[in-house]
């Protein structure tokens, strides 16, 4: 099982209603092995999820979605995740 944290440094469990939890009510912020998934508010009224992958050679890839595309950032920061494990 790939081990996740928060901006706290606090283990986050990996299964999309704990991600979810964490980044909509919690820290905003999930991190794991070469990726990350955060919370980024633009204005009051727009929000953004940023996934960012981190492989430690090239620079950093990142993909900003609406919040309302959970289910899709959610779907390519696992698949990110599972290419660095």
């Amino acid at each position: 099982m790939i081990d996740l944290i928060n901006k706290d440094g606090l283990s986050v469990t990996n299964n999309p209603k704990a991600i979810h939890e964490e980044l909509f009510r919690g820290t905003g912020c999930v991190m794991g092995a070469g990726a990350a998934v955060f919370m980024q508010n633009e204005s009051i009224t727009e929000k953004y999820i940023v996934i960012s992958k981190d492989n430690g050679l090239a620079p950093p890839t990142e993909q900003r979605l609406v919040a309302g595309r959970y289910k899709e950032a959610l779907e390519l920061f696992q698949q990110w995740l599972d290419q660095k494990a």
